[in-house]
């Protein structure tokens, strides 16, 4: 009976520990074709001493911060539009982006990471024709 007890217990310490590590519901970053934009969103589960999140994004094999976003304290969706991902300066050699997020905690002294979350860019034949035209006539 102790060892069917202690099993509870494990199990439920385990299960109350893993519920309140999980800050991020969703992250997820998706190519918009019409301009070249990346709509990133996430969904926060709760934010408790959680101060900040960044955006960072992969450029030259290291993720930099494109964007500083303030917990608002409470469950909540955030979105953000990276234009610049695919600019001639940023576009990687197979047209894609790899994006995650550092989560800021209150205490200013630790961090987390999200998973890497990677958007291709998807460029109509149109697209690549007018740039090609482009290109040879410079």
């Amino acid at each position: 009976m102790k060892k069917l007890t202690f099993v509870i217990i494990f199990i439920l310490a385990s299960v109350l520990l893993y519920a309140d590590s999980q800050i991020i519901e969703y992250f997820r970053a998706i190519n918009n074709n019409s301009n070249d934009n990346v709509n990133i969103e996430w969904k926060t589960v709760i934010e408790k001493n959680i101060y900040s999140f960044e955006i960072q994004r992969l450029s030259n094999s290291i993720f930099k911060t494109i964007h500083f976003q303030p917990a608002k304290g409470e469950p909540t969706t955030y979105k953000f539009t990276d234009s610049d991902s695919f600019t001639k300066d940023n576009l990687q050699a197979q047209n894609a982006a790899s994006y995650r997020i550092k989560i800021n905690y209150s205490d200013h002294s630790s961090a987390t990471y999200t998973n890497e979350v990677n958007v291709t860019r998807n460029v109509s034949s149109i697209k690549r024709t007018l740039g090609m035209l482009k290109e040879m006539f410079k």
